[in-house]
């Protein structure tokens, strides 16, 4: 079973306002990242948010691998793909291509531009280490994937520093959204 973990715990201070309720082409941004792990076959999406109905951290304020570690302790999945919910650029395609490297590898992987979006595979011995992790205070999430071995997958696209883009800031915001509108305009 594929989980897809979004993750929504951020607090957004750079952009001055809470990222996941952005209104992205008529959905917040949690909504658009929920949809898009749906549509690339996600069985069950957890989003990791101090909020009703998401996963809150076990080691609350410890970043991205405190989200990864509390989703994937809630689960029973043997694999998950993870996506920050400020990459709205990302596309169905680069997202199915990372599952199928990552089962084709039966390795945990992401792409070499950017350590988000990643691939899974969930076993115990990565729950421990995540966990080991964060009792150490050592939050990179970088680190967490050269730990369990996952393998860095070259990315293709001719767009990739946009597709992987996050959108921290209001610049960033605004162009994300300049990219999207001259895609349509094409």
């Amino acid at each position: 079973m594929l989980l897809g973990i979004v993750l929504a715990g951020g607090q957004s201070r750079r952009m001055g306002e809470d990222k996941a309720l952005l209104n992205w082409e008529g959905k917040t941004l949690l909504e658009h990242a929920t949809q898009l792990l749906q549509e690339v076959g996600c069985d069950e999406v957890f989003v990791s948010r101090n909020a009703p109905h998401c996963i809150k951290d076990i080691y609350p304020g410890k970043g991205p691998v405190a989200g990864i570690h509390a989703c994937l302790a809630a689960s029973e999945s043997c694999e998950a793909l993870v996506i920050p919910v400020d990459m709205p650029l990302l596309t169905r395609a680069s997202l199915s291509n990372l599952v199928i490297q990552g089962r084709v590898f039966a390795s945990s992987c992401y792409y070499d531009a950017s350590v988000m979006p990643c691939y899974v595979r969930v076993n115990p011995a990565v729950l421990a280490e995540c966990e080991l992790r964060l009792q150490q205070n050592r939050l990179s999430l970088h680190a967490l994937l050269d730990a369990i071995a996952a393998k860095a997958i070259r990315f293709d696209e001719v767009d990739e520093t946009q597709e992987l883009m996050n959108t921290n800031t209001p610049a960033q915001w605004l162009l994300a959204n300049r990219v999207v509108n001259d895609k349509e305009l094409a």
